[in-house]
């Protein structure tokens, strides 16, 4: 008896591991029914090829977007190469990255005097997030260009990319910080043609995608299949295309390296937020 009771705890926990609903995380680089629509296409070829629900979530802040992910509120995570490095470290597994560099660029109006980071010198430039890793990365491109944080620029944070180009339209900030991927995401012409960008001094990895550390064996297998696979499907190639990602390839080394400059700096901000909360 006693083997057979442990038998069904087996299988329950069992079970309970290959739960027919995949979570996706999705760190909060835009209001939350664009990340549910721009990843509608994921979601539903996962969710057909694993034969599971699968759900996607996001978080309030990018703060909280990183406790919910080591918290293992989330089964994938597509986040921030900073904080997949962190994840990384804490026992999470690589699936894959974007195959695109992130770089940073500064958007400006299109008539603005503004041609690279001197000529930023004393105004307000907008952030999506201080914890994003294209803020921190334009950041540093300023401070290495010899422009003092709190000196030389105020920082503004607008709590999304969307949101700090909008400050730069309206004329509260005379820059924002983003990628080229929120350009690229835009569907509104008209604020397209009001502004134009140059691009900062940082490269670096783009988003991460990842599963949490105690992920069933058999499911991160299935996962490392399937999204490949999306990459090559007609809906993965409309994905793709869409976003500017390009595709999926694998999280190396380097690209781990790459990254070291700014990982103090994230827990350094983790660590106040945690604080002031």
């Amino acid at each position: 008896m006693k083997s057979v009771f442990l038998w069904i705890l087996a299988l329950i926990f069992t079970s309970q591991l290959l739960a027919d609903v995949l979570k996706i995380g999705i760190i909060p680089y835009t209001d939350s029914l664009k990340i549910i629509k721009t990843h509608q296409p994921l979601r539903i070829y996962l969710e057909k090829s694993l034969d599971m629900e699968v759900q996607i979530f996001t978080s309030k802040s990018y703060e909280d977007f990183y406790e919910d992910s080591k918290n293992g509120f989330f089964d994938v995570i597509i986040t921030g190469p900073h904080f997949g490095v962190l994840h990384l470290e804490d026992g999470f597994l690589p699936l894959y990255r974007y195959n695109v560099e992130l770089k940073p660029i500064f958007v400006v109006l299109k008539d603005a005097p503004y041609y690279d980071e001197m000529d930023l010198k004393n105004k307000q430039i907008a952030l999506s997030n201080y914890l994003s890793v294209s803020s921190m990365g334009g950041v540093k491109s300023l401070i290495e260009s010899g422009l003092k944080n709190g000196i030389d620029f105020k920082l503004f944070n607008a709590k999304s990319h969307t949101s700090a180009i909008a400050s730069v339209l309206i004329g509260e900030s005379a820059a924002a910080i983003t990628t080229y991927t929120p350009l690229k995401q835009m569907t509104d012409q008209s604020v397209l043609e009001k502004v134009r960008f140059f691009e900062t001094k940082m490269s670096m990895p783009h988003l991460f995608t990842i599963a949490r550390r105690n992920i069933h064996p058999s499911l991160y297998k299935k996962l490392v299949l399937k999204f490949k696979q999306f990459e090559y499907s007609p809906q993965g190639i409309e994905f793709f295309k869409s976003t500017g990602y390009i595709g999926y390839t694998e999280i190396t080394p380097s690209d781990i390296a790459n990254l070291t400059s700014l990982l103090e700096e994230t827990k350094i901000f983790l660590a106040i937020k945690r604080a002031s909360s």
